[in-house]
């Protein structure tokens, strides 16, 4: 998660990094102000549509852990199960693409968002390691979301070379990306 908050060069996925100055290669021609406009508009609003759907299930998660139907090892396993999840949909297929419409993990607009949905059900049982992972996450997806509303260029493979399938260099992405098959 640490990584996610800071530029770093090979360690960590292009996705995950496109946030920041180092990883952007801006296109040559002058970028269309109106057409990154409509697409920061569209990806957010997909992208919220999947926080409103995410939240509305860790509010359920909640009533039943508050009602006694589930314990902090239910929670514990429910993260587990996120984790396991998040693995799926990196590596072999993801249901988020359908709503964001994306086509591969790097052009993802809610690509740092792992984190965040999969601790969030420690909200609900404290102490200071499940409390500190809650912590970083947000702080990760604060800064992600930061970054999309003051560098959407970053963001949008018809502003960012990086972003190109011609310009791949991401194993996640091998699925999706014929340069890399």
């Amino acid at each position: 998660m640490f990584l996610q908050i800071v530029p770093v060069k090979n360690k960590v996925a292009l996705g995950s990094q496109k946030l920041f100055a180092n990883r952007f290669k801006p296109i040559r021609e002058k970028i269309n102000s109106r057409a990154l406009k409509d697409f920061v508009l569209s990806t957010t609003k997909s992208a919220y549509k999947i926080f409103i759907l995410w939240t509305l299930l860790i509010i359920v998660i909640g009533v039943f852990y508050h009602r006694g139907i589930i314990d902090k090892m239910g929670i514990f396993m429910t993260t587990v199960f996120f984790y396991v999840c998040d693995l799926i949909c990196v590596l072999i297929w993801c249901p988020f693409r359908l709503i964001m419409k994306n086509k591969c993990c790097t052009t993802c607009r809610i690509f740092n968002w792992d984190h965040l949905m999969m601790f969030t059900p420690f909200i609900y049982i404290g102490g200071f390691y499940a409390t500190s992972l809650v912590i970083v996450a947000f702080l990760a997806w604060l800064v992600w979301e930061m970054c999309v509303m003051l560098y959407p260029e970053r963001f949008w493979e018809k502003t960012n070379v990086s972003l190109k399938c011609s310009e791949c260099t991401d194993k996640l992405c091998i699925q999706y990306c014929q340069k890399l098959r």
